[in-house]
């Protein structure tokens, strides 16, 4: 977190760009599914979706309180 912050203050590039934190924070969150389901599961990184499993891919997303959807 200092980093992240040293860099806000002072704009020079973080140690760890976005892109490799969203896929380090999803591979938590698709272990937790898989966790969760109690099965193995496939996924396809393009799509970003478990393929063939309704209840893996219902975990993807919450519901949105209304007024503070994002599209």
């Amino acid at each position: 977190m200092g980093n992240f912050f040293d860099c806000v203050r002072t704009r020079k590039t973080p140690i760890s760009d976005v892109e490799s934190q969203h896929r380090s924070a999803a591979t938590c969150h698709l272990i937790n599914i898989g966790m969760r389901v109690g099965r193995p599961l496939a996924w396809n990184a393009e799509e970003e979706r478990f393929e063939g499993d309704s209840e893996a891919n219902s975990y993807l997303k919450r519901e949105q309180r209304r007024g503070f959807e994002v599209a």
